[in-house]
């Protein structure tokens, strides 16, 4: 072999091993680029804010308040998940929360859900997804009680509906 194809053979091999090194020492020192920040400083809207507050003066003290819950962490699709109509339906409460879960001191088992009604609730998109979210509870035996959003909440009505609701379902 010509001694000038063997030198050219040796920089390709030279030129793809420093070709390699540099990219294994980018993949490893490479910062990915987060684009993530808080979302404000608080968890809760005021609104959300002043109903818990009432919220927590009413309720009996061996339930746990839970606010913001992922529909998906109360509710189960109830098929197989090799079924094809698993994720279409897992899909439809997995990314939708509600305002308040009121949940039993002894085992965590959801007793009420509580969502505030404001004025994004009279949008038509908002009324059909109360609608189904309504029946998506109804159909796994929890109670949901809808409270319109106020200034001010009065504690005898609060302890009247929760405890309405909760008797509805026992």
């Amino acid at each position: 072999m010509n001694q000038g194809y063997i030198t050219l053979i040796l920089w390709i091999v030279v030129l793809f091993f420093i070709r390699f090194v540099i990219y294994t020492f980018k993949a490893f020192t490479k910062k990915t680029d987060f684009r993530y920040k808080a979302k404000g400083p608080y968890l809760l809207s005021k609104g959300e804010k002043i109903f818990f507050d009432a919220l927590m003066q009413s309720v009996h003290s061996d339930l746990y308040i839970c606010p913001k819950v992922r529909v998906a962490d109360l509710i189960e699709v109830d098929l197989p998940k090799g079924d094809k109509r698993f994720w279409t339906l897992f899909n439809k409460i997995s990314k939708k929360h509600v305002d308040f879960v009121l949940c039993s001191r002894v085992d965590f088992s959801p007793q009420l859900v509580i969502e505030l009604d404001g004025g994004s609730h009279n949008t038509r998109a908002r009324s059909q997804r109360d609608i189904f979210v309504d029946e998506v509870f109804t159909q796994a035996g929890i109670p949901i009680l809808h409270v319109p959003v106020q200034s001010f909440y009065d504690q005898n009505q609060i302890i009247t509906q929760v405890q309405d609701a909760l008797a509805n379902n026992f």
